[in-house]
């Protein structure tokens, strides 16, 4: 079962190119975007289960720098128009 997840992270802007040239690198996200707001950026994950998320962050999101904070929401269901 695909599970999908939402990160909203807060950005030093001094990296924010960065932050976003690294995103795009990593296979599980699928989308990022630039934000206005609270948060600087969002990236849409795509994983096969919680441990593949958990070593998602583990192993290629934690680690960037110029990640100030993560606010991440798993999709629960996606309604389509």
């Amino acid at each position: 079962m695909t599970i999908k997840a939402l990160i909203f992270c807060q950005v030093d802007h001094k990296a924010m190119v960065s932050v976003i040239e690294k995103f795009k690198k990593v296979p599980e996200i699928k989308k990022v975007f630039s934000l206005t707001g609270d948060y600087d950026v969002l990236a849409e994950i795509e994983v096969e289960s919680t441990d593949e998320l958990y070593e998602s962050f583990a192993k290629s999101i934690d680690p960037i720098d110029g990640i100030l904070k993560t606010n991440t929401h798993v999709i629960m269901h996606e309604f389509l128009k």
